[in-house]
């Protein structure tokens, strides 16, 4: 029986590369899409490019908690057991904005989202002892949590400081969870894929997304291509080795150490605000 993946945000950039890879090597992919708009096409470019694997187009809004169990609700219609999720949908915006259920949008994809969408999905994960991937990013290191200010509604708002705070948030959800999995058989893990030419960032305008990563000529020599971004993702899918570790912070298919920011008094910390915003 070949092996299940659910690939959030796979309608482009590192989670369209992803779910490429692992559709040639075997694997059921359920490719998530914003909407059927948007993934019909890539759904037909996979098919096209890996003849023979096995796609399954998925739909969801994932900056409305709503829309996220319904995504769950499309999984668990279509099988009943989930080897891997991998929580790769993510933003980064100019401006404040804020989700249909009123909360600061960049924290609600790139963490309640996935937070949300691993919960409902758990009793499937469980029944394989399967891993949780999540798509962070290095950026984390300039994260910091106001805990009486956690989603930005007080204090002066910086789209990159929004995007660091989201990306340790990531960090410190798959450190929690390693916990709470562990004796289920489960792995969580999360990673930084580098610095990948996609589509991310365009909801801030083509010339803001390019000042994001300054050096023009460097930029276009030493950014990795989405295929590359997506290697250590891949890797944490299905390599025997990853089940080695839990809770970890992957670079370059390797374990790396985090900063002080990334403890366990803060991980549980955000778990529980969490759990109170996804009610």
């Amino acid at each position: 029986m070949n092996k299940t993946i659910l690939i959030t945000g796979a309608s482009t950039g590192i989670g369209k590369a992803g779910a490429l890879e692992l559709g040639r090597r075997g694997w059921e992919v359920f490719v998530h899409a914003r909407s059927a708009a948007r993934g019909k096409p890539v759904l037909d470019e996979l098919k096209q490019n890996a003849p023979g694997a096995s796609f399954t187009l998925v739909t969801g809004d994932v900056s409305s908690m709503a829309e996220v169990k319904a995504l769950a609700e499309q999984v668990k219609a279509q099988t009943k057991t989930l080897d891997v999720l991998w929580n790769n949908a993510g933003l980064m915006l100019d401006e404040r904005r804020v989700s249909t259920d009123g909360w600061e949008m960049t924290m609600a994809i790139n963490h309640l989202a996935p937070f949300v969408l691993t919960r409902e999905l758990l009793p499937l994960i469980e029944q394989t002892q399967g891993r949780i991937i999540t798509t962070s990013s290095g950026a984390y290191q300039m994260g910091r949590f106001n805990w009486n200010d956690w989603m930005d509604e007080k204090s002066k708002y910086s789209s990159f400081k929004a995007y660091s705070k989201s990306k340790l948030a990531n960090i410190l959800f798959t450190r929690e969870l390693a916990q709470r999995v562990n004796a289920k058989g489960i792995t969580a893990h999360c990673f930084h894929p580098g610095l990948v030419s996609t589509e991310f960032g365009r909801q801030r305008g083509e010339e803001k997304q390019k000042s994001f990563i300054p050096g023009g000529l460097f930029r276009s020599l030493f950014m990795l291509d989405p295929q590359a971004g997506a290697d250590t993702g891949v890797f944490l899918a299905e390599d025997p080795s990853a089940r080695n570790s839990n809770g970890d912070f992957w670079i370059k298919r390797r374990v790396r150490t985090t900063n002080r920011f990334v403890n366990d008094s803060d991980a549980a910390k955000l778990w529980g605000l969490s759990e109170e915003a996804a009610l």
